[in-house]
């Protein structure tokens, strides 16, 4: 080959000299082409070959699990699993996915319609390291049949799961089931077990009638901040699965930074109210809060004071009593202000930790000459933007000297109260508050002392 380049390269007549620098480097290219597709070829061949290796091991790690399966005896202990190994230097995941059947044909979780269960699909898959993305995992699939009978025509199931804050089962939750108040021929059914890595669990041969089923796990809170929620009344009937759901969770804990809009030390009311409103839609008032604050580990937005949404008929008439002020977002533009930002959610993960920030309106009182304790009272007011409230609202604040307190957003009153060993109020004047008292932002009503604590920024 080398010699018929150096006829075609070199002049004619001087075929009798050595090789030139460019006909060896010609030769040298050549060479590397020839040698780079030897190469991919050899290389190719081996990654087809551990390849085919690999699938051959994962379709005998799938027919063994799938034969394991077949031998359980007990149909509810196979659950889903993941499961990890090493052949022949390679890592293996086996992945088992179990899904109940029911006599409707309907295919569930853990079989939460309404027709009785008959049996398990179990779908093993077996993926491995460097598997090549065009190759799907290798699976396998069976069907399991209880080897007992677990249906009686005369009697029902109480099929329950339990979901966490991310949707997957929460495993190892105790469930209690007992006939209701009004039980309708319920009797106490066999203690079902806790639930499985799906946060299924099952009582069966249930007698019909109503009975209340109620979940426990320490630590654990559902979306309504219940730490052992229940249902009631769940109503069995003859021949037919019935389902009940919770979503419940390991609890977060909720670090509650008040008046974080403002740098300063503030006095906040001993009987301040704070309103947590979730991303599922749930919205919870308490007073005094606990700080940290432990609750269903989800993303809420949290405001200080009692948050009422309105509520309006077909006809667009309110038919409660409001109080929006609090949220900032509530306050619209004028001239001069901004519109009112909506509040951050933030979430802690399941037994994990956040820091919520809670922005505040600030008022310096006035040297009290001692101690007092002072009321501040809501006004049922629009004025200077104030969206409203209605709902009279009060917060105690026990004063020694001049102190800067933090309120909800809205219009605020002051007065200095004497209270009677009941604690009812048995004097009162106002407060005349200082030109300069709002410390964040706002406006007082010079004919009235009455306070706007205002969320919106300078528009």
């Amino acid at each position: 080959m080398f010699q018929k380049l150096s006829q075609r390269l070199r002049p004619t007549g001087d075929h009798e000299a050595g090789l030139t620098l460019v006909e060896v480097m010609v030769a040298m290219m050549v060479f590397a082409i020839i040698s780079v597709g030897v190469a991919y070829s050899i290389t190719n061949a081996l990654v087809l070959t551990r390849e085919s290796r690999a699938r051959a091991i994962a379709t005998n790690l799938a027919a063994q699990q799938v034969d394991l399966v077949r031998a359980t005896q007990n149909v509810f202990s196979v659950d889903n699993a993941q499961i990890d190994s090493r052949v022949s230097g390679i890592d293996f995941r086996l992945s088992q996915t179990v899904r109940w059947v029911d006599s409707t044909s309907t295919v569930t979780d853990c079989g939460t319609g309404t027709g009785t269960l008959q049996y398990k699909a179990v779908t093993v898959s077996v993926s491995y390291t460097g598997q090549r993305s065009v190759t799907a995992p290798v699976t396998s699939e069976t069907v399991l049949a209880p080897s007992d009978r677990i249906n009686d025509p005369a009697l029902g199931t109480i099929v329950v799961k339990v979901t966490g804050a991310g949707g997957a089962g929460n495993p190892g939750v105790t469930v209690g089931i007992a006939p209701a108040a009004t039980p309708n021929g319920a009797s106490a059914p066999t203690t079902p077990a806790v639930t499985n890595a799906q946060g299924c669990t099952y009582a069966l041969k249930v007698k019909p009638g109503n009975y209340d089923v109620g979940v426990m796990k320490t630590g654990n809170l559902d979306i309504k901040q219940v730490a052992a929620p229940k249902t009631t009344p769940v109503v069995v009937k003859a021949g037919t699965s019935s389902s009940v759901s919770f979503t419940y969770d390991t609890a977060g804990s909720y670090t509650l930074k008040y008046a974080s809009n403002y740098g300063s030390s503030v006095l906040l009311p001993s009987d301040l109210e704070t309103t947590f409103v979730s991303t599922l839609g749930g919205v919870q008032t308490v007073t005094s809060a606990a700080n940290p604050a432990t609750l269903f580990p989800v993303a809420y937005t949290v405001m200080a004071g009692g948050y009422v949404a309105p509520i309006k008929d077909d006809k667009g008439v309110v038919t409660n009593t409001p109080c929006v002020d609090v949220d900032p977002s509530a306050w619209a533009a004028s001239p001069g202000n901004g519109a009112g930002q909506p509040l951050t959610a933030v979430a802690a993960a399941p037994g994990g930790t956040a820091t919520v920030g809670v922005p505040m309106g600030v008022v310096r009182l006035p040297d009290m000459k001692g101690q007092a304790t002072v009321i501040a009272t809501s006004v049922g007011t629009k004025a200077n933007g104030d969206p409203g409230c209605n709902t009279n609202k009060s917060y105690t604040f026990t004063v020694s000297g001049q102190k800067e307190v933090a309120l909800p957003f809205g219009t605020w009153k002051f007065s200095v109260v004497v209270l009677d060993l009941l604690g009812i109020v048995t004097a009162q004047s106002p407060v005349n508050l200082e030109a300069d008292a709002i410390r964040t932002r706002g406006t007082i009503d010079k004919s009235t002392g009455a306070a706007t604590l205002d969320p919106r920024p300078a528009g």
